[in-house]
């Protein structure tokens, strides 16, 4: 029998193969860009569907000779809402993803994201319509609203194929070539099993029926966690349990093997039926099966959890329900599953990292390894490597944190605990590591999530002793004092490297979701979440004494009686008050979003306005530079001359003159030291008198400014030799010297200022 850590060698091998072709391996993993001979041509119809108008964009697509396609695209004219699913189809046409990264896409962009919260019920508490499973085909997919869909379709390069819908009015709707063979508004409908296929075939959805989180047993184990605030250690096991431990390696082998493949993906009840017969021989050595299904793969003492979390893989979720592993156990550096899963980029171009964090990861946040770094160390080590990853992972994980109501999962508790933690080693907090690599956007997330520049390390270094934290924190302070300048916030942008409306806008939530912490910070029961009970609707039910019981046994019967209606009464009022406070605490959640969404919104108004109140100044400033141009013109002459192509026919004509200028055949006897003679070739081919004359002006011209630049040089030597007469007064060094001690004087004058 092998031994079990050869077995650990083969999964972790069999673990790369899955990885080859991704990230870990290829550092240029893009997807093949579109071809250059691909084209496209579009028409706008009016179509109806269920009753409502829409305005309908057909797409031909052709990647040059090899192949075409029509694509349908529709704008909703009621409320403008246009449908990302099919713009996407576009993209995947093209090649610039794949079926699954759309897919991604739509729960990362769209579904996870907090702009499209708008608050209001739970029905219309999104600025988003999920129409997947419509019953019309062609409504199928996610509608958003025009402003994002014009944001989607410039960020990705496909603006210029769609522009055609989305610059349309609205209101030219009955002006509208109606869509060829659905003139009386007829709904196409799939079959049944069509339907069927279209709900059911993405894998993501699979997955997420296939797999539901269990927030107590999550929460059970974090409670139970004997090693707080750090994670598990890993398992360990008896020699006797070799046998089993192998079969178990050898299962994991398996599982990792096939994971990815969507002809053979594994599902909750294939990986029990998987580990069935190890569960019954552990049972038969009254072994606990978790001790057994959780020990570590490979010689870093990594767990099936952490391979899983590495790849983004839903069997994190399929792992944790079943009880197969622990989410808050190490490896041997005591690092946790979450950071596996951060620091490689599977989570991020997944679009699955929220829903890992949501679900199954979220204590991990709260846990620190065995040189107590928390998730913040090792994103700022990772950010050196890959910074558009690590900043996407921070960004989603305090974007999840400020939508959170419980405050076992907000922001405080990232403020209070994790943010000045310092590592056990040099005693380095996040902010000592982001200062220290110059990394000023995590320096600014730091910072306002109130990281304290003053903490010291064991050395006595203090973050605000870094030079970009004293930069990023003078940026940060005159922005706080001109919150509403346009130029603060583009000097605050440019200072942190933000690119895009993402980074603006997280950053912005970031700001108001502190802001609100700060507010409640006297309330510290805000935040926590009560246990809602499930009461029976029907009240308790009395036993009936028999006749023959006495008065007494009446009497305490009723008291009984009397004390379970109050109770059952006492529990329906607080039960009552618990679902009150949650539901205030939502609230508070969602007015802090709300109130990100409004700030963010009306700071890209102001940038707008500053941008129209620029271009009108270019504007006027054109305007009044034709007017001075006008004024020049002699009379009788239009101000189409100086647009005329034939040069004799104007008196304006204005040449460069240190444009190269050469007549040929003169300049050649020139350049030969021959001798120039007048004759009728040479004399063709000079060019008209009108031009010669513009351009003798042109050198006049030139020349006299030259001179005036002369005559101010000459000026400014007299004036210099006025000072240095000076300074030889004061110094009683010989003029001549007066050059060589100007350095040295400068300096002495400067350090006594």
């Amino acid at each position: 029998m092998e031994s079990p850590q050869h077995i650990g060698d083969s999964t972790t091998n069999s673990i790369s193969n899955q990885l080859s072709g991704t990230h870990l391996q290829k550092k240029n993993a893009n997807l093949t860009p579109p071809s250059e001979s691909a084209s496209w041509s579009t028409k706008v119809y009016s179509s109806i569907y269920s009753g409502e108008k829409y305005m309908e964009l057909l797409i031909e697509l052709r990647n040059g000779d090899t192949s075409s396609t029509t694509l349908s695209i529709l704008r909703r004219v009621q409320d403008s809402y246009v449908n990302v699913v099919q713009m996407l189809e576009v993209m995947i046409y093209l090649g610039y993803l794949n079926r699954g990264q759309a897919e991604s896409f739509i729960d990362d962009k769209i579904c996870n994201n907090p702009q499209y919260y708008k608050g209001g019920d739970s029905d219309d508490e999104y600025r988003y319509n999920d129409y997947r499973s419509h019953e019309v085909s062609q409504l199928r997919g996610i509608w958003v609203p025009y402003d994002k869909a014009v944001s989607i379709a410039l960020e990705n390069n496909i603006y210029n194929i769609l522009k055609s819908l989305l610059l349309i009015d609205v209101h030219s709707f009955d002006k509208l070539p109606k869509k060829p063979d659905s003139n009386n508004g007829s709904l196409k409908r799939d079959s049944e099993e069509d339907m069927s296929k279209t709900l059911d075939g993405s894998p993501t959805k699979r997955r997420k029926t296939q797999i539901a989180s269990s927030p107590k047993a999550i929460k059970a184990a974090l409670e139970s966690n004997t090693n707080y605030p750090y994670c598990l250690p890993p398992s360990t096991f008896m020699e006797k349990d070799v046998d089993i431990v192998s079969e178990v390696k050898l299962k994991f082998s398996e599982i990792f093997k096939n994971d990815g493949e969507l002809s053979a993906e594994l599902t909750t009840a294939d990986i029990q039926k998987m580990f069935q017969s190890i569960v019954d021989k552990c049972s038969t050595r009254s072994q606990s099966p978790i001790a057994m299904l959780d020990v570590p793969l490979d010689s870093q003492g990594k767990t099936a959890l952490h391979y899983a979390a590495t790849l983004a893989s839903n069997l994190v979720g399929i792992f944790i329900e079943l009880g197969i592993c622990s989410p808050i156990r190490g490896d041997n550096d005591g690092e946790s599953p979450l950071v596996s899963a951060i620091s490689v980029t599977n989570a991020m171009e997944k679009g699955n990292y929220v829903t890992m964090l949501d679900k199954w990861l979220w204590p991990n946040l709260w846990l620190f390894d065995k040189k107590k770094k928390s998730f913040l160390h090792h994103l700022i080590v990772s950010a050196t490597k890959n910074l558009k990853a690590s900043k996407y992972y921070l960004s989603k994980t305090v974007s999840w944190m400020v939508q959170n109501a419980d405050k076992e999962k907000n922001l405080k508790n990232l403020c209070n605990v994790i943010v000045n933690a310092q590592e056990s080693e040099a005693g380095n907090t996040a902010l000592h590591l982001a200062g220290e690599f110059e990394l000023n956007w995590f320096i600014y997330v730091l910072l306002e999530l109130q990281a304290d520049p003053q903490i010291a390390n064991k050395v006595g270094l203090r973050p605000a002793e870094f030079d970009s934290v004293k930069e990023v924190m003078k940026i940060r302070e005159n922005y706080r004092n001109h919150v509403d300048s346009v130029t603060a916030t583009k000097a605050l942008f440019e200072t942190l490297g933000v690119e895009g409306e993402e980074d603006e806008y997280i950053l912005e939530l970031i700001c108001t979701g502190v802001e609100f912490l700060n507010k409640i910070g006297g309330y510290p029961e805000v935040g926590s979440m009560e246990e809602e009970q499930d009461i029976p609707e029907k009240g308790v039910k009395h036993d009936e004494l028999p006749k023959s019981s006495s008065h007494s046994e009446r009497i305490f019967k009723s008291i009984q009686d009397l004390m379970s209606t109050t109770n059952e009464e006492y529990t329906k009022v607080i039960n009552s008050k618990k679902k009150e406070i949650n539901l205030l605490n939502k609230e508070l959640r969602g007015a802090t979003i709300i109130t990100a969404n409004n700030r963010f919104i009306a700071k890209k108004i102001l940038q707008k306005v500053s941008e129209i109140d620029t271009m009108k100044l270019q504007s006027a400033n054109i305007m009044e530079k034709l007017q001075v141009l006008k004024k020049k013109l002699p009379e009788g002459n239009d101000d189409e001359d100086i647009f005329n192509d034939d040069i004799s026919n104007s008196e304006l004509v204005k040449f460069d003159a240190d444009e190269p200028f050469i007549i040929k055949a003169i300049y050649d006897k020139v350049a030969n030291n021959e001798e120039i003679e007048s004759t009728p070739e040479l004399l063709d081919s000079l060019p008209s008198a009108a031009v010669l004359q513009a351009r003798l002006n042109a050198y006049r011209e030139v020349n006299f400014d030259l001179e005036k630049e002369l005559e101010s040089l000459l000026n400014y030597d007299t004036l210099t030799a006025k000072f240095k007469k000076v300074v030889s007064y004061c110094t009683g060094v010989d003029i001549n010297e007066v050059d060589e001690l100007l350095d040295g004087l400068l300096e002495a004058v400067e350090g006594q200022q």
